[in-house]
């Protein structure tokens, strides 16, 4: 009995060797959370055995479970490298679409624009609402980002002015024409940045002529001006508008919105509508605001993954363009997951029920530019690999002895 007792004791030993080693080989792997082995006792007895003098029957490892403690940043240059400062995992999925969670928050891009770690786990994001909070009601999707957006070519314009209503009339009866070279032709002038078919950039002017002041049309006087505007090559008008103001300063009237046309042999196929807003003032030239949509060719410049998940891709053309946000997986008893290897664990029923948080609300925060270190503490485990080198020699001295006895009885002369 004493033989099997010792031997029980050597195994435990010999698992819990194997924890601690486990824990001092991994202590340098991200994420990696380190490992306690519990024992209990094993008492054989029986209902007509006296529990006075019941003797042990050795022990036994009851579990090895993981401490899922807080383990330190460490920070790098990788826009997409995440740490979770709190409790939470980043859910992937596997190359199968099935689902697993890590701790481990060193990402890259895949040649297929999706954000992966080295096992080629996919990270798993909501889509967000109009007011930026997650939704729930969606399935998780796949994280990608791509490293290239789209040109796109200018359709519309808008552009709200004040004139100013002192300014000079140009010429006589309107009958001087505008001269984008002869800055005595025109009051003021503009510059609208546009974009053709295949993102180039390419620009309009327009100029704004007086030509009336306190002109009186049907007993009212207003002031009259011009504005032309002239596209690519400023020798070639493209659209005029009369614009009449009252002694208020308010526009006479609607000011339809002008479409310049498509010119396809400058490579640009779209028609642009361009709506004007005017009035007049007492003070200089002002450009109110200016719009236009169209953009150049963007190349990825910068990913920012904020504390509350928000994922957010910045381009070379300053488009920027949310790409879901990144919420925390948490278990009831996250000590119950499967681990998978690679610091990947799988939901178990003993991981209990899974549950989505964004960061910084039921579960922790993000942080960018970061890896969380393994939770080891090297001294201590190597305190606790000398006590179980110690456990070990000590139960293999129990059973040298409790072998050196059976072998005295084998030998006895009767």
């Amino acid at each position: 009995m004493s033989f099997y007792t010792s031997l029980t004791g050597l195994n435990a030993a010999a698992a819990e060797l194997a924890v601690v080693s486990n824990n001092i080989a991994n202590s340098s792997t991200t994420s990696f959370k380190r490992s306690d082995a519990t024992f209990g006792d094993i008492f054989a007895s029986s209902t007509s055995s006296n529990p006075a003098t019941a003797k042990g029957s050795g022990v036994q490892v009851i579990s090895i479970d993981q401490q899922f403690s807080q383990g330190s940043f460490e920070l790098t240059e990788n826009a997409l490298d995440v740490a979770i400062s709190g409790e939470g995992f980043f859910p992937m999925a596997a190359a199968d679409g099935s689902p697993v969670y890590t701790r481990n928050g060193s990402f890259m891009l895949n040649k297929d624009n999706q954000v992966v770690n080295s096992s080629g786990f996919i990270v798993q994001v909501h889509p967000l609402l109009a007011d930026g909070k997650s939704d729930f009601n969606q399935n998780l999707q796949n994280l990608t980002i791509n490293r290239t957006i789209a040109a796109q070519a200018t359709t519309s314009v808008t552009l709200n002015i004040k004139l100013p209503e002192d300014s000079a009339i140009i010429g006589t009866d309107g009958d001087t024409v505008i001269d984008p070279a002869n800055i005595a032709t025109y009051n003021q002038s503009q510059i609208i940045s546009l974009f053709d078919d295949a993102g180039e950039p390419y620009t309009a002017q327009v100029y704004y002529q007086k030509i009336g002041d306190n002109v009186v049309v049907g007993g009212a006087p207003q002031d009259q001006w011009r504005a032309s505007i002239y596209v690519g090559d400023p020798a070639v008008l493209s659209n005029a508008i009369a614009l009449n103001f009252d002694a208020n300063g308010a526009v006479i009237g609607a000011i339809d919105d002008q479409i310049i046309a498509a010119s396809p042999v400058d490579g640009r196929t779209q028609p642009i509508t361009l709506g004007l807003a005017a009035i007049t003032h007492t003070k200089a030239f002002e450009v109110v605001n200016q719009t236009s949509d169209g953009r150049a060719l963007g190349e990825l410049t910068n990913i920012n993954i904020e504390e509350r998940g928000s994922v957010v891709a910045t381009y070379s053309n300053g488009v920027q363009v949310s790409s879901g946000r990144i919420n925390l997986a948490n278990f009831s008893s996250p000590s119950g997951l499967s681990q998978q290897g690679g610091t990947v664990y799988s939901a178990t029923n003993a991981s209990g029920t899974l549950k989505f948080g964004e960061p910084g609300t039921s579960v922790g925060t993000l942080a960018s530019g970061a890896k969380e270190r393994s939770n080891v503490d090297v001294t201590a485990e190597l305190v606790s690999l000398i006590a179980a080198q110690r456990n070990f020699q000590s139960n293999a001295k129990a059973l040298e002895t409790s072998g050196a006895l059976a072998s005295t009885l084998i030998n006895m002369r009767g």
